[in-house]
């Protein structure tokens, strides 16, 4: 049986994780081209660490009972929870089918509306930028996705309570991605406030989120939104309901999950897209079927734009990587994996895999027209995971980053300032270095 190689980088322990840390991207790649599509490495422990589709055949689909979620998920149970993303086993598939038919299609097409209403107005709110300093469109990205996650989860909730939340999901991510990568730190964070402080935040959403929940039911009113299909939701072989802190855990995992990654794939592709004018003109092409914002019909007539997504998400998948303990000795692909190991699975790698795709580092749309992905393995790309615990609400995440990104290019074009570039350092999701700032004509 093959012995799968392992990157070194030092023989003094703390050297591999802190340069990790630093610049996680640029680390992974250095494995990949020395080691190849998977490699082993210590960072405080052993991970195997893969780009390998066959690995991520093998752990998300196949053999996927064999895997429970990873040691660093369990950094996001104080904020999520017991949702969808933490749960595992039984709890987990009840979860799941009590919360599936949130993003069945006729419930999206009613959410869609909405998702057109909060664009129109943030068209307005974006016309106060044209032709002055460059705005940092990630920030931007945030606000209106952000909206689109609140108002269909909750309905209305006020302006003050919004700009809290965004200021503490951005802390929040800091905080957990810190203590993962980062230990030797957790003394100092517990003396210098981080630690408090991240309660305070954490104890602020619970507040908000168990009010929303308290005030519903009392209320007797039944609005189309997800907060109220969580409500009703019920166990179809026990007729069981979930109790608040069920429905807390998963309208947060809906939120946190949701909006963020949105918003880090449009602000990517505003990004790309401000260098690409031929991309840009063919979209505006596309988009004559509508005034201000595309509706549910005139979206399905939209496929390069479409295809301009998935080639964004190709390039910058937000959720960069994932990881899952083995629960069980095996085998995968020739490789002996023991009980308790725990597997890396660089979804950023994969899409840019050369061993996969022609000019794996170049925009094209291109690699999704529809006879080219009809022809490609299907774990080449998965920016929304695969088999069972596949996303959720990738149909939600991809109608509403179509919908925002055609409605923002038919109406503004975004410049890069001469000189600026912009890096890639993920977090939980693939943030940038330094925000993504590009001017507004």
């Amino acid at each position: 049986m093959p012995v799968i190689p392992e990157f070194k980088i030092s023989s003094i322990p703390l050297v591999g994780p802190i340069r990790f840390a630093r610049d996680p991207l640029r680390f992974l790649r250095r494995g990949f081209d020395e080691c190849g599509d998977t490699f082993k490495i210590r960072l405080f422990r052993e991970f195997v660490v893969t780009r390998d589709p066959a690995f991520f055949r093998h752990v998300l689909q196949q053999h996927h009972k064999n895997f429970k979620k990873g040691n660093s998920v369990k950094m996001l149970r104080p904020v999520l929870g017991n949702g969808l993303v933490i749960s595992d086993g039984d709890f987990w598939l009840r979860q799941r089918r009590l919360v599936q038919p949130a993003f069945h299609r006729e419930r999206l097409h009613d959410l869609f509306i909405t998702m057109g209403e909060l664009t129109a107005t943030f068209l307005g709110e974006l016309e106060a930028f044209r032709g002055k300093a460059a705005i940092d469109v990630d920030a931007k990205m945030m606000g209106i996705t952000s909206d689109i996650a609140l108002k269909t989860l909750f309905g209305n909730m006020n302006t003050e309570d919004k700009e809290q939340i965004y200021q503490q999901v951005s802390r929040t991510q800091t905080y957990l991605v810190t203590r993962v990568r980062k230990p030797y730190r957790l003394p100092l964070m517990a003396i210098n406030g981080e630690d408090r402080r991240f309660q305070s935040d954490l104890a602020y959403f619970n507040s908000l989120v168990y009010d929303f929940i308290r005030k519903r039911r009392l209320s007797g009113e039944t609005p189309n939104d997800l907060l109220q299909l969580l409500l009703d939701s019920k166990d179809e072989d026990t007729g069981e309901q979930m109790n608040d802190e069920q429905i807390r855990d998963e309208a947060i995992t809906m939120f946190a999950a949701g909006h963020e990654t949105s918003a880090t794939g449009l602000s990517w592709l505003l990004w790309e897209l401000s260098a690409q004018p031929e991309v840009v003109a063919r979209i505006r092409a596309e988009s004559a079927v509508f005034d201000t914002v595309p509706g549910f019909e005139q979206l399905m007539q939209m496929p390069y734009t479409r295809q301009v997504v998935e080639e964004g998400l190709r390039l910058y998948p937000p959720a960069w990587t994932m990881t899952r303990e083995s629960t069980v000795d095996q085998e995968i692909e020739g490789y002996a994996i023991s009980k308790g190991t725990s597997v890396f699975m660089s979804i950023f790698e994969l899409h840019r895999n050369p061993n996969l795709w022609n000019n794996p580092s170049a925009f094209e749309p291109e690699n999704f027209q529809a006879e080219t992905v009809k022809n490609r393995a299907k774990f080449n790309y998965l920016p929304f995971g695969a088999g069972p615990r596949i996303c959720i609400g990738q149909q939600f995440a991809l109608m509403e980053m179509q919908l925002v990104l055609a409605a923002i290019v038919k109406r503004f074009d975004f410049v890069r300032e001469p000189g600026y570039s912009v890096g890639m350092h993920p977090q939980i999701v693939l943030k940038s270095t330094n925000g993504i700032k590009l001017k507004v004509v």
